[in-house]
């Protein structure tokens, strides 16, 4: 974590314990383009169709009012987010202005030329990685993409260890009925066979669409799952805390969906979040937030009436909620559990791959 970055972390965090009338966001989520390419069946997010998107300059207006209102960490999303010709360009610009940056992809329209592209504009790089096997991973995202995925992410890693590059390369795993008597299979395939750096688990979300509750993991295939990740924790970086892991299916939180600023591809805030609210944030008057004609700092004090009314939501269970919600007031768990179960980890992995200490198979 940059110095920047670092104090704008500690800050939040002092100002969220003592002050209560304003709320310091921590974190930034935009989706820059709806547009997928994939066809997952548990989401329908690639059913939609290009309208309205925000252009680079308006991006960029957006990214500097979100380091003014104090945000540590951006997170560029879709949809599939390469398919905006721009993502670089944003990417770097969050970056120059002090942001951790980073992003989650399906890999699908990688070239070798990004390589030098990523390790300047990205902190953190995630790839949907969800099966060991070709069949169980088109199933579940519609498309037969697996070994191509597999090779570029073999090209990714041994370009950025020629780079000594520092960005975070992530397999990002939802846990669904499909995938979950291989976890022990996905954790190999991502650590000793692709040689990535960590790997965040997530719980399929049934609300994502129409055929997402026949993905659900049930009860029995969720114990099994903690089981075999909690065996491998001691072994490999996994950028999920162990209080995650405790809890997970039924987690103890309290949301703070203030904490994470949520902006879609028209440059609508959607609050409280994106997973509860598809529509963007509305006043009690009807009026919406519109970021194209508002300042987000303008509106701030504003929206923390919107968010108040969430506060004790547990719809999700997505790791990035539940664990920014216990950051916020509680010291011990960004000790104990972020920095020296998660961070820490993976940076001496990061540190092992750039001298060529981490071993892996490539195959073709």
């Amino acid at each position: 974590m940059n110095n920047s970055a670092g104090v704008r972390f500690l800050r939040n965090h002092i100002s969220n314990r003592v002050f209560s009338s304003v709320k310091r966001p921590t974190y930034a989520y935009i989706t820059i383009t709806s547009l997928c390419n994939s066809r997952c069946r548990y989401c329908d997010m690639w059913k939609n169709k290009r309208e309205h998107e925000l252009e680079t300059d308006e991006w960029k207006r957006i990214i500097d009012e979100l380091v003014h209102l104090g945000i540590v960490t951006l997170t560029f999303s879709g949809g599939e987010p390469f398919i905006r010709n721009d993502l670089f360009e944003l990417a770097s610009y969050a970056k120059s202005r002090g942001l951790i940056t980073m992003v989650v992809t399906n890999l699908s329209v990688f070239r070798e030329h990004h390589i030098a592209k990523i390790a300047e504009s990205f902190d953190f790089f995630g790839i949907s990685l969800d099966s060991t096997r070709p069949e169980v991973y088109k199933e579940i995202r519609g498309v037969d993409w697996l070994e191509r995925i597999k090779e570029n992410v073999h090209k990714i890693m041994a370009g950025l260890n020629e780079l000594k590059a520092e960005v975070q390369v992530c397999g990002m795993v939802t846990i669904s009925n499909r995938n979950a008597s291989e976890m022990h299979e996905i954790l190999h395939m991502v650590f000793d066979h692709l040689g990535m750096d960590t790997i965040s688990f997530n719980l399929l979300d049934p609300g994502g669409g129409v055929s997402a509750t026949e993905f659900s993991p049930t009860p029995e295939q969720i114990t099994q799952v903690t089981r075999v990740i909690f065996d491998h924790k001691s072994v490999y970086p996994i950028s999920n805390s162990s209080r995650f892991f405790s809890q997970l299916g039924n987690f103890d939180y309290r949301c703070n969906p203030w904490k994470c600023v949520q902006i879609n591809e028209q440059g609508f805030l959607t609050a409280p979040c994106l997973f509860s609210s598809t529509k963007p944030a509305t006043f009690p008057e009807g009026r919406t937030i519109d970021l194209r004609k508002n300042n987000l700092s303008d509106v701030w004090r504003e929206v923390q009436q919107i968010y108040a009314h969430y506060a004790s939501c547990k719809l999700c269970n997505l790791g990035c909620v539940v664990e920014s919600a216990w950051s916020t007031y509680d010291l011990k768990f960004i000790i104990q559990d972020s920095f020296c179960d998660m961070i820490l980890p993976t940076i001496k992995r990061i540190r092992e791959r750039n001298n060529r200490q981490v071993k892996h198979i490539v195959t073709t």
